[in-house]
This record gives structure tokens, C-alpha cells and sequence, in this order.
């Protein structure tokens, strides 16, 4: 191990040793919500005991089953090709890989959120027509931020770390097409596990300026934490550069935390509380959801030109 690895090591233990103990010491002023029982009701506190505030079921959308059974589904396939990816990478596959494996393997990954929901509608959705099928949207809204993800904001990592994809493949914008299939696929699962957390928070306690400032600190551990992660587990793929590679771990987790500082809690309230306190349906519309997204990537552009400007002061250049 080189000092510039035990560097690394470091800094990244104390940054999220930093992280849980400041979330940690938030979650001690959170007020729990408690359960209502009818004491003359059996059949109400029985209702009451199993509610969305359990263990469990208060991390899945206790209000929509149409987006309860889409994020089960998500997860499912999630689960498949990240064991996919774990075996290409331990066994150095990619290796053989030309740029048509690329595409095909890569397309493979994103594919199966959008064609087989379409071709086998879950039992929630049966007879509903297709946009209006939670599963349609969440495809749209994270399509949209993976396709602006890839075409702007891949050249922001370009331009401050000096990052480059070296691997021979189909490119869009200097960008490989492959990536943004792959990253449609990461992002599916990314938002669909924060949704389970961020709902867990709502779900379990009062709402107070206590409750929203630890979720708001949460969704950044959320965000910093889930690009460290990717970052992490890409550097194992040779063909994605850095020049500086403590600067990736540390400056490049934390840009590219701000995609997801964003799009956390805005994609977790697509369709999250369907019926209003009167009954009235709340459901997003399809164009609801296309502006939302693409106005949550106008917000992420904002941050990351902010921060470059202000932390880095490196040109942008978009070849």
C-alpha cells in the first residue's frame, strides 16, 4: 500500500465518520410518530399495529401500490445486473469487450425497466393506461436525468478532474453511448433504495424543523455517499480516468453528489401521495413529471457551474 493510499484512506474515513456522527447527533432531537389506537376497536389497533410506521412496510409506498410493486421490481433487476457487473469486473471481461459488447451488455442493464414492465404490466397497473403507470414515469423522469447527466454534466468531470473514458465505444457528445444506458440502470436503483430511506424518515417521525433538518441531512450523506460508492467500485474499471485520484474520491464524490443532492427528494415525490386529505387523486401527470426533471437538471447544472467557479476556477470545455 503507497502513502498516497493510506492518504486516501484517511480522508475518507473522516469524512464519514464526520457524516454519521453529525447524523447521528440530529437523529437524537427526532420526535417519534406515534401509532393511534382505537381502544374499542380491535380491528383498528390491529390496523394501527402493522400500519406504515412498522419496521418494514414504512420503507415501501404504503400509498401508491402501483409504486410499491415498480420499486420491488427495480430492485429485482438491480440485484441481476450488479452481480452481472461484479463477475465482468473479477474476471476482467471487459478486456474482450469491443464496442458493440459494450452497447449490447450495457443496453442489456437498462432495458428490462422499461420493455418488460410494458410487456408484462404489474397487477397494479392492469387496465391502467400506460402513462399513467408510476413505473412509465419513473423511467421518463430518470431518463431525462441520465441522458443530461452523460451529454452536459460528464464534461464538467472532463474539465475539473481531468477525467477520460479510454475504451473503444459508439459516442454521443465524446461521451460512449454505452454510459448512458449503464447509467440509466444505476440510477434506477440508486433513486428507488433512497426513495425506501427518505420515505422511512417522513413516515416514522413528526414533522418539525428538527425532522426536515435532518432530512435534508441526509439526503447530502445520501448523495456524497452513493457517488463515493460508484466512484469506488468504477476505479476498478481501468478505463475510466483520473489524473488525480484522491481528488476523485474526495472534490469528484462530492460533484457528483450534487446530481443527487437534487434529485433524491424531488423523484421521491413522484406519486408518493396519491389521494389528498379529501380523497381527490394526486398522481402526476407525464407532463409533470418530464418538467420536474428537466427542471431539477437546469438546478444541478446551476450547482455544478457554481462550484466550479467557485472552488476550482477550471475553464469548462464541451469538445
Amino acid at each position: 500500500m503507497t502513502s498516497n493510499d493510506t492518504t486516501i484512506q484517511t480522508t475518507m474515513t473522516k469524512i464519514f465518520c464526520s457524516i454519521f456522527l453529525v447524523c447521528f447527533t440530529l437523529g437524537r432531537f427526532l420526535t417519534t410518530k406515534k401509532e393511534k389506537k382505537n381502544a374499542t376497536s380491535r380491528r383498528t389497533a390491529a390496523r394501527a399495529s402493522s400500519s406504515s410506521y412498522s419496521s418494514f412496510s414504512s420503507f415501501q409506498c404504503q400509498t401508491n401500490p402501483s409504486k410499491k410493486a415498480a420499486e420491488k421490481f427495480t430492485f429485482t433487476v438491480s440485484l441481476c445486473w450488479i452481480t452481472s457487473i461484479a463477475i465482468i469486473i473479477l474476471l476482467k471481461l471487459y478486456e474482450g469487450f469491443t464496442r458493440w459488447h459494450y452497447l449490447l451488455y450495457c443496453g442489456a442493464c437498462a432495458l428490462p425497466y422499461v420493455v418488460y414492465p410494458l410487456w408484462k404490466p404489474f397487477e397494479e397497473d392492469k387496465g391502467v393506461p400506460v402513462w399513467e403507470r408510476y413505473v412509465v414515469k419513473a423511467n421518463a423522469w430518470i431518463g431525462i436525468l441520465s441522458f443530461v447527466g452523460n451529454y452536459i454534466w460528464t464534461h464538467y468531470f472532463y474539465s475539473v478532474l481531468n477525467a477520460k473514458y479510454t475504451f473503444d465505444a459508439h459516442r454521443l457528445n465524446d461521451v460512449p453511448i454505452s454510459m448512458y444506458l449503464m447509467t440509466h440502470a444505476y440510477f434506477m436503483f440508486y433513486h428507488a433504495m433512497t426513495n425506501s430511506i427518505l420515505r422511512k424518515i417522513k413516515t416514522s417521525y413528526e414533522k418539525d424543523v428538527f425532522r426536515d433538518v435532518f432530512y435534508a441531512t441526509v439526503v447530502a450523506a445520501l448523495a456524497y455517499t452513493t457517488a463515493f460508492m460508484e466512484t469506488l467500485t468504477i476505479c476498478a474499471f481501468p478505463y475510466w480516468e483520473f489524473t488525480n485520484r484522491n481528488m476523485a474520491y474526495t472534490l469528484g464524490s462530492a460533484f457528483y453528489g450534487i446530481y443527487f443532492i437534487v434529485s433524491f427528494p424531488m423523484f421521491l415525490m413522484v406519486d408518493e401521495d396519491v389521494t389528498t386529505a379529501k380523497g381527490k387523486k394526486n398522481t402526476y401527470s407525464m407532463w409533470r413529471v418530464v418538467w420536474e426533471s428537466l427542471g431539477s437538471c437546469m438546478l444541478v447544472t446551476l450547482l455544478l457551474d457554481f462550484v466550479r467557479i467557485g472552488l476550482t476556477d477550471v475553464s469548462f470545455t464541451m469538445k
